[in-house]
């Protein structure tokens, strides 16, 4: 290391450098390469470049050939795709069409009362009534908690639709979704998601029965107490008021795994009944 700091200490030209310098004052008339040389090297050149072209060219064409063989291949498999949906659709008409000839053979009362009643009461059908409607909303400044999460949870709105339930309601839509017997209401940092589907602010509670005799269980209840400090303390809308007739849509069909009869179907058809009032499970 000594050595080379006294190199570079004594020489400050790079020997090479010093070279060219040498052998230019000795021929005034050198200056580079000759002609030729530039020749030959601007002909080596075009024949790289040349090379490099007809690679790439051939890559294009090889990727274009690929390009087009995957095309076909995903035209073959969206074609596949059609036909077996047209061939489901012909499938699902035809089966529509044996239930439909079941159910004229069954008539309007037995067994097929017994479905009516029990898809009313697991809220697979669209119902109307008179009821309650609460408009809940976040406050304007958008205040949130530390976890990212709106001033209002999802287990102020399970708290609040369970004590609907207990306050007599036949039926209940949060954000337009309607609740069944394994309905789950959960929160996703700022988005509320009713079965997983998710409801926009502000959301309206529908809630189908008694309005009156509704309103005034639901006034004593912890769910609307809750909302009721929110509102006082956060600014949080909470509307509650009467509605003459509303559509609550039907919810979607259950995931049934297993299925069996009951020892006495009579026995649950009687339990059944339009009105009966269904639980929601939260949490």
């Amino acid at each position: 290391m000594p050595a080379l700091i006294e190199l570079l200490g004594r020489d400050h030209l790079d020997p090479g450098y010093a070279e060219a310098a040498r052998r230019r004052a000795a021929d005034p008339e050198d200056r580079g390469p000759s002609r030729a040389s530039r020749t030959t090297t601007a002909v080596i050149g075009l024949l790289v470049a040349g090379l490099l072209f007809g690679i790439a060219a051939g890559t294009t064409d090889s990727n274009a050939e690929r390009t087009e063989f995957t095309r076909s291949a995903l035209l073959e498999d969206i074609g596949r795709a059609q036909q077996q949906q047209a061939d489901l659709a012909a499938e699902a008409s035809r089966l529509a069409g044996d239930l439909r000839a079941t159910q004229a053979q069954l008539g309007a009362a037995g067994p097929l009362q017994t479905v009516a009643d029990l898809e009313r009461a697991s809220g697979q059908t669209a119902v109307h009534g008179p009821g309650l409607r609460i408009v809940i909303d976040e406050p304007d400044t958008g205040g949130a908690t530390a976890s990212g999460a709106g001033v209002i949870l999802d287990r102020d709105i399970q708290l609040l639709v369970n004590d609907l339930w207990a306050a007599g309601a036949e039926a209940i839509a949060v954000g337009g979704v309607r609740l069944r017997t394994t309905s789950a209401i959960r929160q996703a940092g700022g988005s509320i998601l009713v079965d997983n589907r998710p409801v926009s602010w502000p959301i309206d509670i529908d809630a189908i029965g008694d309005a009156a005799g509704m309103q005034v269980a639901l006034v004593g209840t912890a769910g609307f107490g809750r909302f009721s400090s929110l509102a006082q303390l956060y600014g949080v809308r909470f509307d509650v008021g009467a509605q003459p007739d509303m559509v609550l849509p039907a919810g979607t069909g259950s995931d049934l795994r297993f299925a069996g009869p009951t020892a006495s179907p009579t026995s649950a058809a009687a339990r059944v009944t339009p009105s009966a009032t269904v639980a929601v499970t939260t949490g």
